[in-house]
């Protein structure tokens, strides 16, 4: 990916005091501290957001100051780059073209890891764990989030350590991808697992999880996975926070389900 579209997540940004007035009658009375300040991109003028005093402006720049050298090091690519609001959210995901992991039968997996930034309080400052998997019969590809972590932007987290938080996921993603998918691929699916996979879901996607695992072969635990997945992506509304933190349960809970009928 080129620099022009990394470039496009690092424009200039500060933080302007939001000033008052009391208004009463002609005389101008300044309230110059109401607890509140704005965010502004530099280049365009354009207010971003208002956030109380106790908001803490992580720029972009850092972010990828301390994201880019640590991804080098793994021999990560950076494949998506994407803003949202006018520049008040940002995300870039990587993948791992040298650590793509067979499963079985020519399932291909290849890590990734998706960092994700905020101007607007939308969104913590965070490094997620996935994977992308690649559906040989038509090419689509399927992502599985893996775990997470994340800074608040808060004034009162004294200690900003980017770095260990992306070091941390990216070993995490490393040790879910040698230990725990072929532990999922290789352990046979429990019905009652099955039946606990389905309860997992909103009420109102029942019939649709069930129907997809009707017509297709359930029996390992990284099958129940993928069904699980492809429901989730396919059928739930992706722009819904609920959907968002389900699917950051799931692999977890599958996991765990997977461990107990292996011990």
């Amino acid at each position: 990916m080129d620099n022009t579209t990394i470039k496009s997540t690092l424009f200039p940004v500060k933080e302007i005091p939001a000033i008052g007035n009391t208004g009463l009658g002609k005389k101008y009375n300044p309230i110059t501290d109401t607890g509140y300040k704005f965010i502004m991109r530099e280049d365009t003028g354009q207010i971003i957001s208002c956030m109380t005093n106790e908001y803490n402006l992580i720029p972009n720049e850092q972010i990828l100051d301390t994201a880019v050298p640590i991804m080098d090091k793994y021999g990560a690519e950076l494949k998506e780059v994407r803003t949202f609001s006018e520049g008040g959210r940002s995300q870039w995901t990587w993948n791992f073209p040298n650590s793509t992991v067979d499963i079985g039968g020519g399932d291909y997996v290849n890590p990734t890891v998706t960092i994700k930034n905020s101007y607007d309080g939308s969104l913590e400052a965070s490094a997620t764990a996935g994977a992308f998997r690649l559906v040989c019969s038509n090419g689509m590809v399927i992502g599985i989030i893996l775990g997470k972590d994340s800074v608040k932007h808060s004034i009162w987290n004294k200690k900003f350590d980017f770095d260990e938080i992306i070091t941390s996921v990216v070993k995490k993603t490393g040790a879910i991808f040698n230990e725990d998918f072929p532990l999922l691929a290789e352990t046979k699916v429990k019905t009652e697992d099955i039946a606990r996979a389905i309860k997992m879901f909103p009420e109102q996607y029942t019939d649709t999880v069930v129907n997809y695992m009707l017509g297709n072969e359930i029996d390992t635990y990284w099958d129940l996975l993928n069904a699980a997945t492809w429901v989730a992506t396919h059928s739930m509304k992706r722009k819904v926070e609920a959907t968002h933190k389900f699917e950051s349960r799931l692999y977890p809970n599958l996991s765990n389900m997977a461990r107990k009928a292996a011990a």
